[in-house]
């Protein structure tokens, strides 16, 4: 028992150092970046991502300091990843939004119908761990009326209770539903950034095939299919095209 104790405690001093090392880090680099030296600042971000740790903050920071320097595929990417993060953070949507009106390739997006526009604007109202909390409330909210539906002998109060399990059990599937899309989004939908100044879109995955047109640093793709070191990738138009998985980075 006691070498057990002991184990667990030099885990826990490790934990707490290394957090410790990695609060000391971000504060240097914060403090770079204060002083105008970004390059120190992206250098010092970079370095606590290089050790396995990574927050909506950290990769807004890095996003900053990298717009900083003019390097826009690399702020819009960390941008991206902050807001896949904290979804609901307007700081990291303005700043995003503003990257991306200084992207050269101006795309018109396919037309989303209203209810898609619609469903997708309140899924993203949460991240998917918010709608998992959401679900457990709602869960315990279920139970708690179940049992005041069986157990009470006053109608008013069984009828009441009865309503509230119907608004329960249909906020719960909405719930659950929402953090699975989110979640599948997540697995299968692979988006990156071009992190290059311009990439020619190929017919297919040949260097010698046709050229179809050419994208710059900061858009947007989705990735649909690989082979060797091509990647298949479609804009927001609806257009498509293989480029060398080189040219971007996966967000």
């Amino acid at each position: 028992m006691k070498k057990f104790i002991s184990v667990a405690t030099m885990l826990l001093a490790f934990v707490v150092m290394a957090s410790a090392s990695v609060e000391d880090k971000f504060k240097e680099a914060n403090n770079w970046y204060r002083v105008g030296n970004y390059e120190a600042a992206i250098e010092e971000y970079n370095s606590i991502l290089s050790e396995g740790y990574f927050s909506a903050v950290l990769y807004y920071n890095l996003g900053n300091a990298y717009f900083r320097i003019d390097s826009l595929g690399a702020a819009i990417l960390n941008y991206e990843r902050a807001l896949k993060l904290d979804p609901t953070n307007k700081d990291i949507e303005y700043n995003l939004e503003y990257a991306n009106s200084r992207v050269q390739d101006r795309i018109n997006p396919v037309p989303e119908l209203f209810i898609s526009k619609w469903a997708n604007a309140f899924m993203g109202m949460f991240s998917i761990t918010q709608w998992a909390v959401v679900s457990i409330v709602l869960v315990v909210i279920l139970s708690f009326f179940l049992v005041l539906f069986f157990l009470s002998h006053s109608y008013t109060l069984r009828k009441l209770s009865f309503y509230f399990v119907l608004g329960a059990v249909l906020l719960l599937s909405v719930s659950i539903v929402s953090a699975s899309v989110l979640n599948n989004r997540a697995k299968n939908v692979k988006q990156a950034i071009v992190t290059v100044p311009a990439v020619i879109m190929k017919s297919s995955p040949d260097e010698n095939s046709t050229e179809k047109f050419i994208i710059h640093e900061g858009c947007k793709v989705t990735v649909e299919d690989s082979v060797g070191n091509w990647i298949k990738v479609r804009i927001g138009d609806g257009n498509t095209g293989w480029i060398e998985n080189l040219n971007i980075t996966n967000i």
